[in-house]
């Protein structure tokens, strides 16, 4: 009788890893997707694939059928049909740190419709698999994002640092999904190999590979899978699992869907599984490339204004303003579709070549111009404006076609109620200006007003029955001190007074500073920026120091040049000030500063040139009324190469720091701070994590900072204090490196990407200030100052020209600590719900007061919630909740 073991199963997964553009543009991209699906479908046709799977997205799939002959779109449609060319559940696969909570879900939600429409029947949320393989790290809460859709199985490679290969990976909100990690990653193309007979080379390649899986697994099912970027599978397939199969008695190869594999290893792991908790960043055994967060920050910056207008204006504005019958519901989804396309991992993080991401800020214009289309057709469809020339205004106040700001409303798009300063830019039709009086129609008030500036301009449009013209305007920035109820319009009437506007008191006499009730800031006598916090008697001096320091690295890794054994940083603390204005309540600074660095680095990589460069720029900073907030606008003009140029924000007593916090997608988390340990030479490994991402907000020591796009931050030491560092521009010149100290082999092709130095001047908006205090309470004060100014930084009231409107009925939550994810009403669904996205930052419920009733709670996909209440409503620690009015009233 034979005790050989039985050969151990493996499920081979054929797949194709589908990067719609990265070191190939994306037509190009779309032409090699021809070639090697007219290769994969006949495999499937005459059965020699039993499946394939297409990198778990829909947007490849999408390409296929916009630019495939009609034959071969219609035969992709119906392997898909058959669930044999297997799509989804993502529409991209996006990077999880630099969009929002919501665009994942939107990624989400628009990818399992179009596997719905391409298979003809509802997705089955036991068959579907959050499949994640190539993803830069993984944020905390995604096992909570596919519970929201009813999956209950992810698929990971970067950022888990397990020792099996099946583990539950647990979310704050306490969502668990069980999960199938890639020990050795998702790119095996062994079976591509020449020769699986014994001795072969892809028999040895395979052998090895499984070796090393199986020695990790708890299952006894193994997992290959087949294939790599761009990659198909070998046309003689079959003959060469055979081959592999009869050449050694260890393992079977057998083809497999990658849902079956995930089912059978989870449950052949049962109760023997390790439990990872929240943020999965980790490098040990796999590269995250963590240092794409600052590259190409121009792009992010495009990019968060577009997602934010999105989420902060259109929607919301659509869901109070538009008519039914107006809907615009394929030009919303086509605007959602390019906004995601965008936020694929090697797009939106910047590390493909120069001629891709040409192409996404082209994109981005794109999109900013639907966006203000669907503003103007909100506007006009809901009778705040007139598209006619020769069309009186209506006596509820819709405005001319040519008509200026001078009679608006201000839209508050969130549901909670705004109180404080708002700047507006305005368009007014006058010569000169010396001032402006706001006054709120309704309410017969005159508005707390500060006119900030004055520049010539003009009014451009084009009415659809006459000719365009241009009308000479002023463009005016306007501070106004308002409140508005939430998802209300205020109607207000702007009236300027005429006049050469004089010079602003403080402008050009004495003072070196400003101050409110709870802040002063001054520059010292060595021009460094002193900020003190009243209250506490806190001061801090040097804030707002620049930092130059040489990247001998790539778009992935930053990487101090080869031969320097401390840090080559450069601080230029002292600001020139340009001038104080004091303005009623509106007090301001504006300040100078420039920067003597090397231009680049030489030949050697090793130590700069002797050629410099001059990097400077000018800071505006402001205190609106007694505002707790410095709202600070920085243009900075970067001329160096192969550089990385920091904010800096003195923390204090560098052991006194234990632990930074900042927003991600849908949570608020605290991290242990790592400092930067980068090896002397070059490793096969890569350094640990030292930099933080940031979505919108965060806090470290008495700091708290919000802001636009400025993703990156950092603790550094030096002389026994800690910094807070916040990159501003990271300038490199290649795709992929082999030569970095913090990751000695490639991360992709070695392409040169000049563009990717990041020259020219670039625009950094955040609002900051200090909270002094240690312990819980303390750094609850700062997550809610953070989160708060970043809600109004990123979703300000919208001013829209003219009165009036079919607005419908206004909402508030009732809760100031609970953050809006999303305000959109769906039309397709019955009776028109507005739906209401929110979430929770802190460890304990948070009651809502809704001023409208009856709701549903719902999933993200719009499955009903079944132990939800009907008359009170709390969101859970860390938790998610959807809400959808029962009835909408009239529409």
């Amino acid at each position: 009788m034979s005790t050989a073991s039985p050969a151990r199963p493996v499920d081979v997964v054929v797949q194709t890893h589908w990067d719609r553009e990265w070191y190939l543009p994306h037509q190009t991209s779309v032409a090699r997707l021809l070639e090697v699906m007219a290769r994969v479908l006949p495999m499937l046709e005459d059965g020699r694939l039993d499946s394939f799977l297409f990198d778990g997205q829909t947007a490849a799939f999408e390409d296929l059928l916009a630019h495939a002959e009609p034959a071969m779109a219609a035969r992709a449609r119906a392997l898909a049909a058959q669930g044999r060319l297997l799509l989804g559940p993502w529409y991209v696969m996006a990077d999880e740190f630099l969009v929002s909570g919501e665009s994942l879900l939107r990624n989400l939600e628009v990818g399992l419709a179009d596997v719905a429409a391409a298979t003809g029947r509802s997705v089955e949320a036991d068959t579907t698999v959050g499949y994640l393989p190539d993803t830069f790290g993984h944020i905390a809460q995604m096992p909570m994002l596919l519970r929201q859709f009813g999956i209950g199985r992810a698929v990971l490679w970067r950022g888990a640092d397990a020792p099996h290969s099946e583990f539950d990976w647990a979310a704050p909100d306490g969502s668990v999904v069980g999960t199938v990690f890639l020990t050795e990653g998702y790119y095996q193309h062994a079976l591509n190999l020449p020769g699986h007979g014994q001795g072969g080379t892809g028999h040895n390649a395979l052998l090895g590979y499984l070796d090393r899986i199986a020695a990790r697994a708890l299952s006894p099912r193994l997992l290959l899978t087949q294939g790599g970027d761009h990659l198909l599978p070998a046309a003689d397939l079959p003959q060469r699992m055979a081959a592999f199969n009869a050449a050694q008695p260890a393992y079977h190869l057998q083809q497999a869907t990658l849902a079956a594999h995930v089912a059978a290893a989870l449950m052949g792991s049962e109760g023997r599984r390790a439990t990872l908790h929240g943020e999965l960043r980790h490098n040990r055994q796999a590269f995250v490339l963590p240092d794409v967060l600052s590259t190409r920050r121009g792009l992010k910056h495009q990019h968060r204004i577009a997602e934010e207008r999105l989420l902060g204006e259109t929607e919301p504005l659509l869901a109070q303003l538009m008519p039914l019958p107006d809907w615009p519901t394929r030009y919303l989804d086509t605007c959602w579709r390019l906004l995601i396309q965008q936020q694929a991992h090697d797009s939106i993080c910047g590390c493909s070549t120069d001629a891709v991401h040409r192409e996404m800020a082209t994109r981005f214009t794109q999109l900013a111009q639907r966006l203000d289309a669907l503003r103007d057709r909100a506007a006009a469809a809901g009778g705040l404006q007139s598209l006619l020339q020769h069309e009186a205004a209506d006596a509820g106040g819709r405005a001319k076609v040519f008509a200026d700001d001078a009679r608006l409303s201000l839209f508050n798009p969130l549901p909670q109620a705004f109180d404080g300063w708002q700047v507006l830019q305005l368009q007014l039709r006058a010569d000169t200006l010396a001032g402006v009086t706001v006054r709120a129609s309704t309410q017969g008030v005159t508005l707390p007003a500060v006119l900030l500036s004055a520049t010539p301009d003009a009014i451009f449009r084009s009415p659809l029955d006459d000719f365009p013209d241009r009308l000479p305007s002023l463009r005016c920035e306007v501070a106004v001190r308002v409140s508005v109820p939430g998802l209300t319009a205020l109607p207000l009437e702007v009236a300027p007074i005429t006049g050469t506007a004089a010079p602003p008191a403080g402008a050009t006499a004495g003072p070196t500073g400003i101050d409110n009730a709870v802040l002063a800031l001054a520059l010292d006598t060595e021009g460094r920026l002193v900020i003190t916090h009243k209250a506490s008697g806190l001061v801090q001096r040097g804030v707002l120091a620049v930092q130059h320091e040489f990247d001998a690295g790539d778009s992935y890794n930053f990487s101090p040049p080869h031969g320097a054994v401390a840090p080559q940083r450069q601080v230029q603390a002292r600001w020139q000030l340009l001038g104080v204005s004091v303005q009623g309540e509106v007090r301001e600074m504006r300040l100078a500063l420039t920067m003597a660095v090397s231009a680049a680095l030489d030949e050697t990589r090793q130590r700069g040139r002797t050629q410099t460069v001059v990097n400077e720029g000018e800071l505006c900073l402001r205190l609106l009324g007694d505002e707790p907030a410095v709202r600070a606008r920085l243009v900075w003009i970067n001329r160096a190469c192969d550089q990385r140029t920091r904010l800096l924000w003195p923390c204090g007593d560098a052991a006194a720091l234990r632990h930074t916090a900042a927003d991600t997608a849908f949570a608020w988390l605290q991290r242990p701070v790592t400092l930067a340990d980068v090896p002397a030479t070059p490793t096969r490994a890569e350094a640990p994590v030292a930099v933080n991402p940031s979505l919108s907000a965060l806090a470290a020591g008495p700091w708290w900072l919000a802001h636009r796009a400025m993703h990156e931050f950092e603790i550094q030491h030096e002389g026994g204090q800690a910094q807070l560092a916040v990159t501003l521009v990271r300038s490199v010149g290649w795709l992929s490196r082999r030569d970095l100290r913090s990751r000695g082999v490639g991360a992709g092709p070695d392409i040169a990407t000049p563009e990717a130095q990041s020259l020219g001047s670039e625009v950094f908006e955040f609002h900051f200030g200090l909270h002094p205090g240690l312990g819980a309470d303390a750094d609850g004060a700062r997550r809610d100052f953070a989160l708060d100014q970043a809600r109004r930084l990123l979703r300000p009231l919208l001013a829209l020209r003219g009165q009036g409107g079919t607005w419908r009925e206004g909402v508030e939550i009732g809760n100031a600590r609970v953050q809006i994810s999303a305000v959109r009403r769906l039309p397709a669904r019955p009776g028109a719900p507005l739906e209401l996205r929110l979430w929770n930052p802190t460890d304990t419920a948070q009651a809502l007061a809704l001023t409208v009733a009856d709701w549903q709670a719902v999933r993200a996909d719009g499955m009903p919630c079944p132990d939800a209440a009907t008359s009170t409503w709390a969101v859970a620690p860390h938790g998610l909740l959807s809400l959808r009015q029962r009835s909408a009233g009239p529409l």
